[in-house]
């Protein structure tokens, strides 16, 4: 399974457009939010500081999610009619595909903090900074089982359409562009308990110093469980 874990990553790093989509993308959105557009409704600093979380989390959900792609395409390809003739157990397919989306997700997250500090003038205390880290990669590994699940039961490039129409949608009800309280109250009420919501939440709270609030991680773990087993009864369906 070692190598075949090796081969992913070097895959997903050798793809161009991929790493573009979520690095170069959302950094560039970030910069236009806070060097062209200049909209700060709590202050330049602040809302600098807010839309880089935001944007990293953007990204960093979108890399999760495409992980169901590269399954589906390899699925419509025969690739995983070719693996089950060689020693790597079914299990180890998934495995590599969740490690290899969860590293993947790291540049993304890396590209946009960076964008912050050096093009935004975002200060923040040091240990903030691998603080924000973490907790944006832990608030999208949910994501990943997600993308897992669109994988298995979606086909071609069907699955990447679709994850698309979901990205989009999570992205606008999770207040990643459009800040929460910009919202109607009914569309706030119901963007709370969504998961892009509770990810960008993690890093908001560590902007003012605060640990995470057990209504994020308890919404977060529901969903994880749900994402989780529907990845895993798709994945026994497509065996």
């Amino acid at each position: 399974m070692g190598s075949y874990l090796r081969l992913e990553l070097t895959r997903g790093f050798r793809n161009p457009m991929g790493l573009i989509m979520t690095t170069v993308f959302p950094l560039g959105i970030y910069l236009v939010f806070t060097r062209l557009l200049n909209v700060a409704p709590g202050g330049v600093d602040d809302f600098a500081a807010y839309a880089m979380v935001s944007m990293a989390t953007y990204g960093a959900m979108g890399s999760a999610l495409f992980i169901g792609g590269a399954i589906a395409l390899e699925r419509s390809k025969g690739w995983l009619a070719q693996l089950a003739i060689t020693p790597l157990p079914a299990h180890g397919y998934v495995s590599a595909k969740l490690v290899s989306g969860a590293v993947a997700v790291l540049p993304s997250i890396v590209v946009v903090l960076a964008g912050g500090a050096l093009l935004s003038g975002v200060r923040l205390p040091l240990g903030t900074w691998p603080l924000l880290a973490v907790l944006i990669w832990v608030g999208v590994l949910p994501f990943a089982a997600l993308g897992t699940a669109f994988g298995y039961a979606i086909e071609g490039q069907a699955a990447n359409l679709a994850m698309m129409i979901v990205y989009f949608v999570l992205t606008i009800l999770g207040g990643l562009w459009l800040p929460v309280e910009a919202m109607p109250a009914g569309m706030r009420a119901v963007a709370e308990y969504s998961p892009a919501y509770a990810a960008g939440s993690l890093g908001w709270r560590a902007l003012d110093g605060l640990a995470p609030a057990g209504s994020s991680l308890a919404v977060l773990a529901g969903w994880t469980l749900l994402f989780a087993a529907l990845a895993l009864w798709r994945y026994r369906r497509a065996l």
